[in-house]
């Protein structure tokens, strides 16, 4: 074999290790900055949400009122486009226990989202019921309101702060100074 085919062996082996290792980098710069911007955006939601949380409660249920106040708010647009996109990458940019703890901030804004949108469906069709009933003429005190909402908000509510404030807590997985 010639230095020459050598060389260019080794010359291209030095390529492609810097060409993947610019991908990882990049993979990892572009995920860390999703991650960024979904908790810093969490932050943002959960702070407008509770910034009145001194005031008066409408029916003496806190947490009721906490639970219109987040459906009656904008739903957060939480992503995980670059997450997605770069799938192929994840195994050899990020370890094992990265890689789960960025699922975990992911299903975590999913089971946000979910509840959010539960509690979007409950005060519909409580509202639908109950208007129902009352544009067909039908006394309101002859029948049963729907309630749903109200028996269901406050555990509903429960489960949206827990998970919120554990991933505030934890913040962003790619972090330095967390683990």
């Amino acid at each position: 074999m010639s230095i020459g085919i050598v060389s260019g062996e080794i010359s291209n082996l030095r390529r492609d290790k810097r060409k993947k290792r610019r991908k990882i980098n990049s993979t990892r710069t572009l995920i860390s900055i999703e991650n960024e911007r979904n908790i810093e955006s969490l932050k943002d939601f959960w702070y407008k949400l509770n910034r009145f949380e001194d005031e008066k409660t409408e029916n003496g249920d806190l947490k009721i009122d906490l639970a219109h106040r987040l459906i009656k708010m904008p739903k957060p647009s939480w992503n995980n486009d670059m997450w997605s996109k770069q799938a192929s990458f994840l195994p050899i940019t990020f370890d094992d226990r990265e890689i789960i703890a960025i699922s975990s901030l992911h299903d975590g804004l999913d089971s946000l989202k979910s509840i959010y949108l539960k509690l979007m469906d409950l005060d519909t069709k409580d509202r639908e019921y109950n208007s129902a009933y009352a544009s067909s003429g039908v006394s309101l005190s002859s029948i049963h309101s729907s309630n749903r909402f109200k028996e269901e908000a406050p555990f509903l509510w429960d489960e949206f702060e827990e998970i919120t404030l554990e991933l505030i807590e934890k913040g962003n997985p790619l972090n330095k100074n967390k683990g």
